[in-house]
């Protein structure tokens, strides 16, 4: 149990270690002094890099959390935020407005972030369409995932064969998924849904240790199946939506982020792997996306290229080395 609460403390403090020092680095890398003296240092570290910093840091621990819930619901260790076609549907809906070149912005946001939220909750729509009933299990919500993200993705792929040449670059883009351009209200936007989601599903994440016996076992154990499986889906779909509506589809964090816990802390009940998992994936998306900003000046590469570059080799060294505890 002590060497337990090392662990979690040590995840803690990397997580805070993060935050506090990724800001000082990119394309050029600023000292404390630098920043105090220089008026328009002092606007890029802390009206740009922080909130970019904070961004990462909720995006990251959310999709990471939200990987974790459907790993459990699934009862499939590959599962990830995007298994439910989420990310297929609001890449269409923001394909959509790039190839119609729809302009202005709808409730303070570009259009752009409006047509991707969309596109993500009509995903869900017809998930529920396809695969809902009374007889609805696991397997048939992630065969309908798997129909709504082909869809949506062959979709993507015929607007962007009909799209020109600017068009194309702009989708292709915003697919590869970033975390520039952000400033204080884009983290208010992702961080105020997300800092709910934690604070209320973090207290019934006990039920998910359930789920991985069955849902006949969980059932037995009066767990409400269909009630809270609705529950849960429908509340990681809209952080889901937010998330990739405002940063694009950000890949592997959400299987890199639970594994690496489980690997760490095996046998961890799914409250404690909720905290664990949202400060690992965070960590993770902060630290991928200072790199993201610093090797090749004076551009930067796209975060979701980086964390499939450093996250498949890390897993596959993870896996090899713990492949039996994979999954709890």
């Amino acid at each position: 149990m002590k060497h337990r609460i090392l662990i979690v403390a040590g995840i803690t403090v990397v997580a805070v270690m993060s935050i506090i020092l990724c800001p000082f680095f990119g394309i050029h890398t600023f000292s404390l002094g630098s920043i105090i003296n220089d008026e328009n240092i002092r606007y890029i570290f802390t009206q740009i890099r922080i909130p970019r910093t904070l961004v990462a840091m909720c995006a990251g621990g959310a999709l990471a959390v939200c990987g974790m819930v459907y790993q459990a619901l699934f009862r499939n260790p590959l599962a990830d935020p995007y298994t439910l076609g989420v990310s297929s549907g609001a890449s269409l809906g923001a394909a959509i407005c790039i190839y119609t070149g729809v302009g202005g912005v709808v409730l303070g946001l570009p259009i752009v972030i409006a047509g991707a939220f969309t596109g993500a909750l009509m995903s869900v729509l017809l998930i529920y369409v396809f695969a809902w009933s009374r007889d609805s299990n696991s397997s048939t919500l992630l065969l309908a995932g798997v129909i709504v993200a082909t869809l949506c993705s062959g979709l993507i792929m015929f607007i962007h064969f009909i799209s020109g040449v600017h068009q194309s670059f702009q989708i292709v883009r915003w697919i590869m998924g970033s975390v520039d351009s952000m400033n204080y209200q884009m983290l208010g936007i992702i961080g105020i849904p997300v800092f709910i989601f934690m604070v209320v599903a973090i207290p019934v994440m006990t039920q998910l240790d359930h789920f991985l016996t069955g849902d006949s076992i969980a059932h037995s154990r009066g767990i409400n199946i269909q009630k809270s499986r609705i529950l849960f889906i429908t509340v990681t779909a809209l952080i889901i939506g937010i998330i990739v509506a405002i940063c694009g589809p950000i890949g592997f964090v959400g299987i890199l982020g639970p594994h690496a816990c489980r690997m760490i802390l095996p046998g961890v009940k799914h409250k404690m792997l909720a905290y664990t998992s949202f400060l690992t994936g965070g960590t993770f998306l902060v630290i991928t996306d200072t790199i993201a900003r610093s090797v090749t000046p004076p551009t930067e590469i796209p975060v979701g290229i980086i964390t499939s570059i450093i996250g498949g080799p890390f897993f596959l060294i993870l896996l090899f080395k713990r492949r039996k505890k994979l999954m709890v």
